[in-house]
């Protein structure tokens, strides 16, 4: 177990921009940065990264949190995982307290399978390299028949698994890996008598490898010519792989794709080795597969810029086409480049050099919408519906796209393809506009009906709610809360306790103290209660309000941690653009800066005497007319007339407070 000295040592030293930055494209905005949320179906940059308070915040779905959790979330690691990942990416030597039996036998189940395929990644390799079958047979095949280079061999991870029945199981069982374990990662195969074999056997390997650099699973190729054997075998679903959430590659590819502000989309493993070694870096594989709403979340958070590579003979253009509808509602540039007939990625790129592959694809790549057009319409013919269909798919396509000027382009050239006039196709278009916009009100008002929002289907975290959807108090006193935390360190002028013509400079949070003090108020809600002792516990020993917030945001109290995280701005503090307009406050003590956040503050403490005294109000009336188990009133007429002489003396003093904030209180 990793102690909490070096827990807090990572997260000190994690940079949340240099974190989140890995796997995202930020743009700086301000102090911040600003990028496409992963975690919601996001089109515009809704992810704010504050790098002040180390955190980041999607203002749509909700999704928050330190480096750690976006690790977490992102890429789908356990806790442990996110704090090794942290240490080695920041140099830090993890300490560790001393593991008892127990604790081992206790190792999650994502633990033990990143353990095994780390271990098979090693035996493969050291097979291909080290045994005269690997040399002679895999190796032959990588650097004779691919022409891959050692050091790209290397790279790649790149083994072999011999032909040996069970050479690979026998030494997994042998390291002390479960059975069940290197059966579920697709390692491992057992007979219908029971017996063990060594699934990838006689194939050379591709690891391949998540977001972070962990082997989440496999893909083996056979080197036999027999038709009847598959040519790929691949890892099947696990806990730690899920083919649609994968693109081979990723892990080199990520910081080339942010670099070069574009992503080659291709098919296959040695697709992209190939491409590698030919100079183009940022460039990953479906591995085969149509893609997947997960695959083109990973490439959205990356880039906007897609160029989809693939062969130019008929079977090629259909491929190229697959899933590309898919990139194309989420806003992404879409390119397609042909290779010439009988080429593919892999052997276009051993055959030119680093300068003409590149300038191929940069001459070559078409845009997707035309190309489909132009492609689709040709093959079409003179069938009537073929055509309407590829013009229909066309519109559907333009509609997508989030800038009218760049519609009414496409519109323009579309109409050349099709033959058919700009004003017709536009009309078209405006159509679809109002269907899509009739829909979204009537959905929109069925889940209003129901109760359920858009948001609401979002994934966020936890959210914290009052006890009543009403409740005046709560609001009130969280208002308070977000005083302190948003303000607490910062004057407003009050008149002097000791005289009454001098004007002195408290800080808010003292003005907030000593307010709720002298009127014996507590704050009611357990969890703004706790907050409230916590914030008086810190407050003089923290002296900036960025530390403050981050001491929430960081506790160690999880409830704490989500209550900052979904109220304090992810802007930071003195820096907001916002806050500067609302507050016009760029120093503590210029008169015409503190006016309104001293107003602020005196309205949210009437506000919650407001509330107090309803509540006192309310209780003293029920008592009036309690009684006991015999159905007998409790209080006599004198008590009674006692406790209304109380609710006098408070609603007069409800009147006065109600006054102040200048609201009207009913009789």
């Amino acid at each position: 177990m990793i102690t909490k000295k070096s827990i807090e040592d990572v997260k000190f030293a994690a940079r949340i921009e240099e974190v989140v930055g890995e796997h995202l494209t930020l743009k700086r905005q301000g102090s911040s940065f600003v990028c496409i949320c992963p975690f919601h179906n996001d089109k515009n940059p809704s992810m704010h990264v504050n790098p002040k308070l180390g955190i980041y915040k999607c203002f749509v779905c909700g999704a928050a949190g330190d480096s750690l959790k976006f690790l977490m979330e992102y890429t789908k690691m356990t806790y442990p995982e996110a704090i090794e990942a942290l240490a080695d990416k920041y140099n830090i030597v993890l300490e560790h307290e001393k593991q008892t039996e127990e604790f081992k036998q206790q190792n999650t189940l994502r633990d033990r399978l990143y353990a095994v395929n780390e271990f098979a990644r090693d035996y493969f390799r050291e097979q291909l390299r080290k045994t005269e079958e690997g040399k002679l047979v895999g190796m032959a095949y990588f650097q004779q028949k691919r022409q891959f280079k050692e050091i790209t061999i290397d790279k790649f991870q790149l083994g072999y698994c011999p032909e040996n029945w069970d050479g690979f199981t026998k030494a997994a069982l042998a390291k002390g890996f479960k059975e069940e374990d290197l059966i579920s990662l697709g390692l491992t195969k057992k007979t219908d008598s029971g017996k063990l074999f060594d699934f990838y056997r006689g194939r050379v390997i591709f690891p391949i490898r998540n977001q972070t650099g962990k082997v989440i699973g496999f893909g083996g190729r056979t080197l036999k010519q027999d038709k009847q054997i598959a040519k790929y075998f691949n890892s099947p679903e696990s806990e730690i792989y899920h083919k649609s959430d994968t693109l081979y590659d990723i892990y080199l590819a990520k910081q080339s794709i942010r670099k070069e502000n574009n992503l080659y989309l291709v098919e296959g493993y040695t697709d992209v080795i190939s491409m590698h070694e030919a100079g183009i870096s940022n460039v990953v594989a479906s591995s085969g597969t149509s893609l997947t709403p997960g695959q083109v979340k990973i490439i959205s958070a990356l880039t906007k810029n897609v160029t989809v590579l693939y062969d130019g003979d008929a079977a090629g253009i259909h491929a190229a086409l697959r899933g590309t509808d898919m990139l194309l509602s989420q806003g992404l540039n879409v390119r397609v480049c042909l290779l010439p007939d009988g080429e593919d990625p892999d052997s276009f790129a051993k055959n030119h050099r680093d300068s003409e592959l590149k300038e191929y694809l940069d001459s070559h790549a078409e845009d997707l919408i035309l190309f489909k057009a132009k492609v689709l319409f040709k093959e079409a013919g003179d069938d009537i519906s073929k055509r309407a269909n590829v013009i229909n798919d066309a519109l559907d396509n333009i509609l997508n796209l989030a800038n009218p000027v760049l519609q009414q382009e496409y519109i323009r050239v579309c109409a050349g393809i099709f033959g058919y006039k700009e004003d017709f196709l536009s009309e078209q278009l405006r159509g679809r506009m109002r269907d899509l916009l009739v829909k979204a009100t009537n959905e929109k008002e069925q889940m209003t009906m129901h109760g359920h929002s858009q948001l609401e289907r979002q994934p966020s975290l936890p959210q914290i709610k009052p006890a009543t959807a009403v409740d005046l108090r709560y609001v009130a006193e969280k208002n308070i809360i977000m005083m302190l935390l948003k303000y607490g360190l910062f004057e407003i002028r009050k008149i002097s306790s000791f005289d009454s013509s001098l004007i002195e400079h408290v800080r808010v949070d003292q003005y907030v103290f000593d307010e709720l003090y002298n009127d014996c108020i507590i704050i009611k809600d357990p969890l703004l209660r706790k907050i409230y002792n916590h914030y008086a516990s810190i407050v003089e020993v923290l002296r900036d309000q960025t530390d403050i917030q981050r001491c929430f945001l960081f506790s160690d109290d999880q409830e704490e941690v989500e209550f900052a995280l979904q109220n304090i701005e992810a802007d930071p503090i003195g820096y907001s653009s916002q806050w500067e307009k609302k507050f016009d406050m760029f120093t503590h003590f210029a008169d015409n800066n503190i006016v309104n956040l001293q107003q602020e503050v005196q309205n949210n403490i009437l506000s919650l005497k407001l509330r107090v005294l309803e509540d006192h109000i309310s209780f003293l009336t029920k008592e009036m007319s309690a009684r006991d188990e015999k159905g007998q009133l409790i209080y006599s007429e004198d008590d009674v007339m006692g406790i209304l002489g109380q609710i006098s003396e408070y609603n007069k003093y409800r009147k006065e407070v109600a006054t102040r904030l200048n609201r009207v209180v009913s009789r």
